[in-house]
């Protein structure tokens, strides 16, 4: 088996599917699979060499990791796995940008493809809205953990609550996180780059925070273990993988009731309605106060992310890469 691996070339900031697969792929030279990366090396402007750079680079089993889906139109579908982790173009673009991501991003490449991965049932029952014809070609296979996870440890006091928000984009919902702090005695880490918007609101509220840009996997890693509570209450994810690295970190989550947050997240995070601010803040109140609930959803945590190891997620990718290899 020789897996060659189709990757986009992330933009600055946005580097969670090159993460993730990084794990996959040290997973895989642990079971000493043999596989490539093929790192598109052009511009959207340039997508015709694009297609041909990755055409004449397919190899036994092509895997697209994900965003590049159009590259799909060139490959032999019968030895292509794309992985799709999110359908969020569909809600960001209007006009002719939303037309062109349907075609080029999920009607033609998913319409071609025999096999697909989704990283959770919320994508599945979005393409499947969508492209009914094709449920048949759609495995689930979750995202992985992609930190290493801490021993079991209990704080007994949150004299000073720190929280911690991972991600500024609107999905993150990071407005009614800050609303939701007002007056509360807090103090805030926010991974990712403001806006306008969101840095008025701090001012406003006169919010004690520090703001951290582009920082490495330890520095994000050390952030999880400094925080007491990650606040993730997003209205859109295809995962939501800072859910588990703060379960490993043991860092309490506060995460949106929605698919597939909650599901993710199982018994081990208090869920709240993200459009809700009220809501919000009574969650992170009620965790400052009370021992026995954090110790409960601490515990809960860190028994979760074991559902979520690389070895348990990797064995999927290769029975699926198994079953391809046999129907070729």
């Amino acid at each position: 088996m020789n897996i060659h691996f189709f990757e986009r070339n992330p933009a600055e900031y946005q580097i969670s599917i090159e993460k993730l697969f990084s794990v996959i792929k040290e997973e895989l030279d642990r079971k000493k699979i043999l596989h490539k990366t093929f790192i598109n090396p052009y511009s959207l402007s340039k997508i015709f060499k694009a297609l041909g750079y990755f055409k004449k680079n397919q190899g036994e089993i092509n895997h697209i990791t994900g965003d590049i889906h159009w590259v799909s139109l060139v490959l032999d579908p019968k030895k292509t796995l794309l992985t799709v982790h999110d359908l969020s173009g569909l809600y960001q673009y209007t006009g002719i940008k939303k037309i062109i991501y349907y075609l080029f991003w999920v009607y033609l490449p998913l319409k071609k493809l025999k096999y697909i991965t989704v990283i959770s049932e919320k994508t599945k029952h979005e393409i499947i809205k969508l492209l009914p014809s094709i449920a048949h070609k759609i495995h689930v296979i979750p995202n992985c953990i992609t930190i290493d996870v801490l021993p079991l440890n209990f704080k007994e006091n949150l004299n000073d609550t720190r929280i911690l928000i991972v991600g500024t984009r609107s999905n993150k919902n990071i407005e009614r996180v800050l609303q939701a702090c007002k007056c509360l005695d807090v103090s805030i880490s926010i991974v990712g780059k403001l806006d306008q918007n969101q840095l008025s609101i701090l001012e406003k509220n006169n919010q004690h925070y520090t703001n951290y840009i582009n920082i490495s996997d330890n520095e994000l890693k050390k952030l999880y273990d400094e925080n007491d509570i990650l606040c993730f209450p997003s209205t859109y994810e295809g995962f939501g993988l800072p859910i588990l690295e703060a379960q490993a970190r043991n860092c309490i989550v506060i995460t949106s009731d929605l698919s597939p947050m909650n599901n993710v997240a199982g018994d081990g995070a208090f869920l709240v309605d993200p459009y809700r601010t009220e809501d919000i803040r009574n969650s992170i109140i009620k965790i400052m106060s009370d021992n026995n609930l954090r110790k409960q959803l601490i515990s809960k945590g860190h028994e979760n992310v074991k559902k979520y190891t690389p070895e348990l997620v990797v064995q999927q990718y290769i029975e699926l890469y198994q079953k391809m290899l046999a129907e070729k």
